[in-house]
């Protein structure tokens, strides 16, 4: 186990503000020093109320190394929980100080517009990490896209493949990538879908230029105008009109917020969603990946279908012109919040078995009551990079990976209890109750929905 005596944070909106009560009770003698374009007087105000220090600094292509360099050692965790700040650049900078990293979404310097008019999308960003990682020599602990979705939601995959077999009288214990994989063949898996259902609300009335969401706004925006992508399966028999196969991924010509799914969770049932792109629909398709990548034996269709909370909705019709250009203010709603539930799981659909739901109901009320700052939303988040955090001290010398990579009963075992009540639940919902293919397509409803 390496000792972290010294936290440096790249970052200070919701998730940040929301993990440091999580970094006090886990490390009572770290300095915690954090980085962020504002410090306005609330965010000074939660910092020193947890002893943090707090520097009105943005972190650049041009000022990183400077910046961040005489803070960083064998005995510091790196965390990069800002938007546009390069995650390769981080984790490259941390391996040359034994640093360990940790993020929760794989990020560049800057979100370009590419020849088709759509923004970088999360395809092109992990295979450019992937080529990094192929071209190093594996050394310190770089945890990427580790948060709830993408990060604790492939911690649930895990756990639901073996309590859906155990149901179904199949017993295999993975340990490893093929193994796992080969489950997912057995249980016949034709769609994962993260699926979540946010329903925290406020009180007051969203202003007409507001942009409001449950957790960072701009994460959010950038997510609904990347192009919808999603993991591609092998029984898929038609690729949607000018959609592209990369590899293990499908890239849709349409931006996220414009592609609209079905979806379920116990406590909502069946609801709407939008497909967002999300790392994790990536990594889990490959990661469960049978045969050549190209022609796969077996695939599973995965892919994040996401109903926000109602203020969220209302505020994307803001980004209807593909930009944010009607965007005056920006709001994440946290402390105005007065009741509701983020129900986030792993949704795990069959062609022979059952469908099995594993995930969490957790209460803005009982948020608040494990950790001051919190929402359902952020708890969930901020208890999964804690739970990477441990693991990645115990396991120093793992080089950069994502998820699918650690041990996920060490993850599941500490971050359980900010996530609970957990629920799992078999169904026997069909997107279509006349086709039970479950093709792709049977799962998309019309926009006006």
């Amino acid at each position: 186990m390496r000792p972290t005596n010294n936290i440096i944070i790249v970052g200070f909106g919701s998730i940040a503000q929301a993990l440091l009560p999580l970094l006090i009770e886990n490390y009572t003698n770290a300095q915690i020093v954090i980085f962020d374009k504002e410090a306005n007087q609330n965010q000074q105000s939660i910092a020193k109320e947890f002893s943090a220090t707090l520097n009105k600094q943005l972190i650049t292509n041009e000022n990183f190394s400077e910046v961040l360099s005489p803070l960083l050692s064998n005995h510091s965790f790196l965390l990069n929980l800002a938007v546009s700040v390069s995650s390769i650049a981080l984790i490259d900078l941390a391996q040359r100080f034994d640093t360990l990293y940790l993020d929760t979404c794989i990020e560049p310097w800057e979100y370009e517009f590419q020849k088709d008019h759509t923004l970088t999308s999360n395809h092109h960003l992990r295979e450019e990490f992937k080529q990094y990682v192929q071209s190093q020599t594996p050394t310190t602990t770089a945890l990427v896209a580790h948060g709830a979705n993408p990060g604790f939601i492939s911690i649930l995959l895990k756990k639901a493949m073996i309590e859906m077999a155990a149901i179904n009288n199949i017993h295999d214990r993975p340990t490893a990538q093929i193994a796992w994989a080969e489950l997912a063949e057995k249980l016949q898996l034709q769609v994962i879908q993260i699926s979540e259902r946010d329903t925290q609300i406020t009180s007051g009335v969203r202003k007409k230029h507001n942009f409001m969401c449950t957790w960072s706004v701009d994460g959010f925006i950038t997510e609904c105008l990347q192009p919808a992508e999603m993991g591609w399966g092998s029984h898929e028999e038609t690729v949607p009109p000018r959609a592209k196969v990369i590899d293990h991924s499908l890239k849709l010509t349409e931006r996220g917020q414009e592609i609209i799914v079905k979806s379920w969770s116990p406590n909502y049932l069946e609801f709407f969603a939008y497909l967002l792109t999300h790392n994790e629909s990536l990594s889990i398709a490959e990661y469960l990946t049978l045969g050549n990548p190209l022609k796969p034996d077996y695939r599973p269709t995965v892919y994040y279908a996401y109903h926000p909370c109602d203020q969220a909705i209302d505020s994307m019709q803001l980004l209807t012109e593909g930009s944010e250009r009607q965007v005056a203010t920006k709001e994440v709603l946290k402390d105005a919040i007065v009741s509701g539930i983020d129900e986030l799981g792993i949704f795990l659909i069959s062609k022979k078995y059952k469908s099995f739901w594993l995930g969490s109901n957790l209460s803005i009320g009982k948020a608040r009551k494990m950790a001051k700052h919190n929402s359902a939303t952020s708890l969930q988040v901020v208890s999964s990079i804690v739970a990477g955090m441990k693991w990645a001290e115990a396991n120093p010398k793992s080089g950069a990976l994502e998820s699918e990579h650690l041990d996920w009963q060490y993850i599941y075992d500490f971050a359980e209890r900010y996530w609970q009540p957990i629920v799992t639940q078999e169904t026997d919902w069909r997107p279509n109750p006349t086709d039970n293919s479950l093709l792709f397509n049977n799962f998309r409803v019309a926009p006006n929905c």
